[in-house]
């Protein structure tokens, strides 16, 4: 599985900004004909469902610190009253069953649906906000919506700057357009909905809530409230990083076995103080260049706000590891974004010189492995749904 989606990503030839192409905008893999429609109905009803309605969304009184209307939770069917509800809507059951590939294994099929709807999302802004199609701008509240702050920093900062607490005189290209209220979505949200909409899979949407520990800090067994598409309970399994439960930044090399494990859709947090910090999507090991030539770097999606930046750079070599940019960005900044995406859902490396892997702490694995039973259930369809995936 780990190779078949690996072949689909694409990497950059140049280091320009947004190189990095969605998974399936390419030939290679054919999503089922009944994805797109099955997504737009689980979208319609997020919104219709959400809490409050649609039409209270910019007339309601928003308390300080609030992130927009609650997304609903869309089961299959209401098999368990055990629902997650402090940051997250009302359960919508009787949602239509998603469709698998038939050529597929189940745990297959699932991981590209994941990959499917995340890619569908490249390009939203990043905001705190549940919802991405909320708009806090058009609030009419007295005072307006009390949007809480992103991407404000009048300049860059870098993995090196952040932790040495110096930081550069080379302005933050995206200060005037994001440092408003504006739709969006974060990243943990993003990660919810994600699972949400491709599996009908639900979880807690805030950073310190969709993992948790035994205290407030990441250490000791992680644990997480997940719920399968009728309601029932999950049990995610847990790969923890070298440095779990410490301060200490991953070295380059030391998590090689860690992401040797990694199947796309699983979610990879990153920490820092010992606080869960952010949540990216694995897509596949290893993508490839656009010209076919051999793999460079792993590539991750995910709703990053640019603290730090992360640069879209083909390999290590092209980060000064002094000053933790590029080495073709000009002395004043002036092309910085040709490297760096503006803050929201991206495509971006996973590479030793980026916070991303110098603070990884732990993965969650939501989707299981197939098993020989699982596999035995699928009989000749899923045998030739994984000689059809070897030969791709």
């Amino acid at each position: 599985m780990r190779n078949t989606l690996a072949a689909l990503l694409f990497l950059p030839l140049a280091a320009v900004a947004q190189t990095y192409t969605s998974p399936f905008a390419i030939s290679g893999f054919t999503p089922q004909p009944s994805w797109a429609t099955e997504l737009q109905t689980r979208q319609t009803l997020i919104y219709d469902y959400s809490t409050p309605a649609p039409n209270d969304w910019y007339s309601s009184s928003w308390p300080a610190g609030s992130y927009g209307p609650l997304m609903p939770q869309l089961f299959s069917s209401a098999s368990s009253p055990n629902l997650i509800n402090d940051d997250r809507g009302q359960g919508v059951f009787n949602a239509a069953p998603l469709t698998p590939d038939p050529l597929v294994p189940t745990a297959t099929s699932m991981r590209e649906r994941l990959i499917y709807v995340a890619q569908s999302y490249i390009g939203t802004a990043y905001q705190h906000i549940h919802m991405p199609t909320f708009n806090p701008a058009l609030v009419t509240q007295p005072g307006g919506y009390p949007w809480i702050p992103v991407s404000t920093n009048t300049v860059l900062q870098t993995t090196q700057q952040l932790g040495t607490g110096n930081r550069t005189d080379i302005p933050n290209p995206y200060l005037s357009t994001y440092g408003i209220p504006a739709p969006g979505i974060d990243c943990t949200d993003f990660s919810a909905l994600v699972y949400n909409l491709a599996l009908g899979i639900q979880m807690h949407s805030g950073t310190m809530n969709q993992l948790t520990f035994p205290g407030h800090n990441a250490s000791g067994t992680a644990t997480a409230d997940v719920l399968g598409p009728t309601g029932e309970t999950l049990t995610p399994n847990f790969l923890y990083g070298p440095n779990y439960g410490t301060t200490t930044i991953n070295q380059p090399g030391s998590l090689d076995a860690t992401l040797a494990d990694l199947e796309p859709g699983d979610l990879l947090y990153m920490q820092g103080d010992l606080q869960i910090k952010h949540v990216v999507i694995w897509l596949g090991e290893y993508g490839t260049n656009a010209d076919g030539t051999p793999p460079s770097v792993p590539l991750i999606i995910s709703s990053h706000d640019n603290t730090p930046a992360i640069f879209d750079v083909n390999g290590t070599d092209q980060i000064d590891l002094v000053t933790g940019l590029p080495t073709a960005m000009l002395p004043d900044g002036s092309n910085a974004t040709e490297f760096l995406p503006p803050p929201g859902v991206q495509i971006l490396p996973f590479t030793p010189d980026t916070w991303f892997y110098q603070n990884f702490t732990v993965a969650m694995q939501v989707v299981p492995e197939p098993s020989t039973a699982v596999l035995a259930g699928f009989g000749l369809l899923a045998l030739f749904g994984l000689l059809r995936r070897k030969k791709s």
